[in-house]
């Protein structure tokens, strides 16, 4: 079979009509990537935010016992560059001591990198622990071998971290500060 030189005048603009096609496909797949890597740069960046308020968060759980530890040892509230204490002069104090009861406002800000980290803290109870009075034999389930016992005050401390972009992270913890023990952790 031969083609006739009219038929092939017909199919001339064939493959450049294939050849556009392929390029508009193309096109929008390269457009769609684009667009889905813009979204995934935007979602990296609110996960690093985020992290960087969670930290603050936890190094206001982490700090907090020290400064906690720091006050019942010397008798009142301690003075640092980083720490701010929210409301009136000796509140955190007698609150940490059992004296005041527990508000809902933010007891301490410390202050990393210019973000915020605010810290509530609540004196939750406390108890005795066994090796001392309560228990005959000295070190029985107490702080460590040999022990003698003592008193545990309990503390629920709420974190609040603050990121950048406005990001926010809340770590919450029990602390149990066994008084007579050097440390906050």
């Amino acid at each position: 079979m031969r083609l006739s030189l009219n038929q092939l005048k017909d199919e001339e603009g064939s493959v450049m009509l294939v050849a556009f096609l392929i390029l508009v496909i193309l096109t929008l797949l390269g457009i769609s990537a684009t667009s889905s890597t813009e979204i995934e740069i935007q979602i990296a960046g609110n996960e690093k935010f985020h992290e960087i308020a969670f930290h603050h968060a936890d190094s206001g759980i982490y700090s907090t016992p020290k400064l906690i530890s720091a006050c019942l040892d010397n008798g009142a509230e301690q003075d640092a560059a980083e720490i701010t204490y929210l409301g009136s002069s000796g509140t955190f104090y007698r609150e940490i001591m059992g004296f005041d009861t527990h508000d809902s406002a933010t007891d301490i800000r410390f202050t990393l990198g210019g973000l915020n980290v605010d810290v509530d803290v609540n004196r939750i109870g406390q108890v005795t622990l066994p090796g001392q009075g309560a228990e005959f034999s000295s070190g029985a389930e107490g702080v460590g071998v040999g022990s003698a016992g003592g008193v545990a005050i309990l503390y629920d401390m709420d974190s609040l971290g603050q990121g950048p972009a406005s990001s926010l992270s809340n770590v919450g913890a029990v602390y149990r500060k066994v008084v007579g023990v050097v440390g906050g952790l």
